[in-house]
């Protein structure tokens, strides 16, 4: 699960712009692509996805949704690799350990 929690916080990151490449995605990538026992691809997915600042994509507020949603699309990709069928009930405990990390206002600060 930290993980999963790693690679959630990068979704989080991703609205900003796109996540520095750090030692510790890499590590959660390998520990999650040598549980799942299959190909590579999921993973190499979330990396280049995660490295793509979608500046092609018109505004920068569209670009922000665009890099969100296509690492989101990414990260579950990696879990249906590693075993977790997402759903709210699988994503929920991802998303909230992101935002503990990584808080949007004063309403995700205020629940900390």
């Amino acid at each position: 699960m930290l993980a999963l929690f790693t690679l959630a916080e990068q979704v989080e990151l991703a609205s900003a712009g796109a996540p520095p490449p750090s030692h510790g995605v890499r590590l959660a990538l390998a520990v999650l692509h040598d549980m799942s026992g299959s190909d590579r691809a999921p993973f190499e997915s979330f990396w280049l996805q995660m490295r793509d600042d979608c500046v092609n994509s018109g505004t920068p507020t569209s670009a922000s949704y665009v890099r969100s949603s296509y690492l989101m699309t990414q990260l579950r990709g990696v879990m249906r690799a590693v075993g977790i069928e997402p759903c709210v009930a699988t994503e929920q405990p991802l998303h909230d350990a992101a935002l503990r990390v990584y808080p949007r206002g004063r309403t995700a600060e205020s629940k900390i």
